[in-house]
């Protein structure tokens, strides 16, 4: 499994122009680039992410520092020398063309830059101007790329045989666009979208046309790429919600700004990596016992529903707790585990919750009176570190008294919604909490005064103060049961001491990550179960916290 995050040149100027920047991959692939410049290396860095206003901001700042033109020259010049090095044989000859889309701003003048500058190389190129330039920058760019004989015309209503280009650019729109594409824009989108069904790769500069910058919100056509240049830094939008989907490799050219873009990053928004907790990882020492390593408690499992706490439980004892122990709600629930005879199952009413280092609750909880019985005694340990997940949460919010006793908490508390959960918690639709993940999963953390973990493609984790977006996990996690076992690893993580925040980003970060591992090994995305993540698990944390001591082939794994 390759890191999510890599730091690479894709800009192909000299290092004093435009040095190497963290940029992470929507979807992780490890691999030289045949250009022989940029070179992927692995990275464990959270990567500042910026809002478009802020992005704004240092393209002024740097625009008032450098000579007119300077930035979309770069820009360009990062677009071409990408993809050259990307090109098929064919292309690269001048026997295939390559197909750039200009819009009327400033991403429609990177792509004129970018075709002028592959014209040079002897690439064929065809220009579809949607409308005429709409900037100085982009007028002076078009202008360029005239003068070097590049053919520009207006973009047809017809569209050609899906595999007459080597490649699509879509310079159309970047990260200011706030509406749905339609018209002559939208029909466009859609024709590069069914070419990229068929196969043809498409390139987007900044941001796929019609994918929110700030949200990763898409109302209406969005363009589907193979990889993503961002300009200067990148939009939370590419890792959260669509995004995931449609941006493919994800990768930053600063264009020499690095200075900027590190006093600009004052937005409270990352990237989730092994580099914002792995400090605060349980660490195994020769000398302890299994008391060192903190007692978990999962309640849950109502009749009918004791497979979910179950689930917790394994988890939870695969991420390192010393004791794990099930409550069931059922009073006909199994007393013994026969995959994991290591668990400790008991009726809730018989666990002596005060001697744990942790809890979590919610799993197969059910929403009865005896499970409402059982969340009021799991909110009654004030500063035991607490989970809430599953039904405890629809319960909270059915319950506004359960939810005030929740703010009133000493000990930490992580709350794990999926969007319906959060839509409840928050008295929405689901629709506006997908609408705005971050702000979501911000305003719950602060209802709360808890850690938030906002499920769904791009979890975003978020303590009140400051928020990550997850970049690891795939489509495998679409299955029921993935969630339990995200609350068991956060839990033991917590009943090993980690403070709330990071238990949620490590946890979060080693669920997808042995989402990636089944998956690269064989299993799913399509049909792996919630029970195959735990071995995975287990062998990233053990990489994370140890990796002298894993040996070398489950290592390769990670950088395959």
């Amino acid at each position: 499994m390759s890191d999510p995050l890599h730091v690479e040149d894709v800009s192909g100027l000299s290092p004093e122009a435009a040095p190497a920047h963290p940029s992470p991959l929507a979807r992780p692939r490890a691999r030289p680039s045949p250009d022989g410049v940029s070179v992927a290396v692995r990275s464990t860095i959270a990567l500042d992410l910026h809002s478009p206003a802020a992005l704004r901001r240092i393209e002024r700042d740097a625009a008032a520092r450098l000579a007119p033109h300077t930035l979309m020259a770069r820009a360009g010049a990062a677009v071409a020398h990408w993809l050259y090095g990307h090109l098929p044989a064919l292309a690269s000859a001048g026997r295939q063309p390559v197909l750039l889309l200009a819009g009327p701003g400033n991403n429609g003048g990177d792509a004129y830059v970018a075709a002028r500058e592959l014209h040079r190389r002897g690439v064929l190129v065809d220009v579809w101007q949607l409308a005429p330039p709409a900037t100085d920058d982009a007028r002076w760019a078009l202008g360029e790329a005239l003068a070097a004989g590049v053919p520009v015309r207006r973009s047809p209503d017809t569209w050609p045989q899906p595999n007459a280009y080597a490649w699509i650019v879509d310079g159309l729109f970047g990260i200011g666009l706030s509406r749905p594409l339609d018209g002559a824009a939208g029909a466009l989108v859609e024709n590069i979208v069914y070419a990229h069904a068929c196969g043809t790769p498409v390139l987007a500069i900044d941001i796929p046309s019609g994918l929110m910058a700030a949200t990763g919100l898409a109302a209406g056509p969005v363009i589907h790429a193979n990889a993503t240049i961002a300009m200067l830094g990148a939009c939370p939008g590419l890792f959260t919600g669509v995004g995931r989907d449609v941006a493919g490799e994800v990768f930053v050219a600063a264009l020499g700004t690095e200075d900027l873009t590190a006093t600009h990053a004052g937005g409270g928004v990352a990237t989730n990596a092994p580099s914002a907790f792995i400090e605060h990882l349980p660490r195994r020492h020769h000398a302890s016992h299994k008391g060192s390593y903190g007692s978990l408690t999962v309640l849950g499992g109502h009749a009918g529903m004791v497979g979910a706490p179950m689930l917790s439980a394994r988890s939870g004892l695969m991420t390192g707790a010393g004791r794990v122990y099930v409550g069931f709600i059922a009073n006909d629930a199994p007393a013994w585990d026969p995959m994991h005879p290591e668990l400790m199952l008991r009726h809730a009413e018989d666990l002596d919750l005060a001697s744990m280092q942790a809890v979590g609750v919610g799993p197969g909880l059910g929403t009865s009176d005896a499970s409402a019985a059982c969340l009021s005694r799991a909110l009654a340990l004030d500063d035991t570190p607490l989970v809430i997940d599953a039904d405890a949460l629809n319960l909270l919010a059915a319950e506004p008294t359960l939810a005030q006793r929740v703010r009133r908490r000493k000990g930490p508390t992580v709350l794990t919604p999926h969007p319906l959960e959060a839509a409840r918690l928050a008295g929405c639709e689901v629709a506006n909490i997908q609408s705005d993940r971050l702000a979501s999963a911000r305003a719950l953390a602060k209802q709360f005064d808890a850690t938030v973990v906002l499920k769904g493609s791009g979890s975003v984790v978020d303590d009140g103060a400051r928020a990550w977006i997850n970049i690891t996990g795939n489509a495998g996690l679409a299955t029921a049961g993935t969630g339990d076992v995200l609350t068991g690893v956060i839990g033991a993580l917590l009943a090993q001491g980690m403070p709330a925040t990071q238990a949620a980003l490590a946890a979060v970060w080693l669920h997808g990550a042995a989402a990636q591992r089944c998956v690269l090994e064989g299993a799913g995305p399509a049909g792996l179960t919630a029970s195959e993540l735990l071995p995975a698990i287990r062998t990233e944390l053990s990489i994370l916290a140890d990796p002298a001591q894993v040996p070398q082939a489950a290592r390769r794994c990670i950088s395959a």
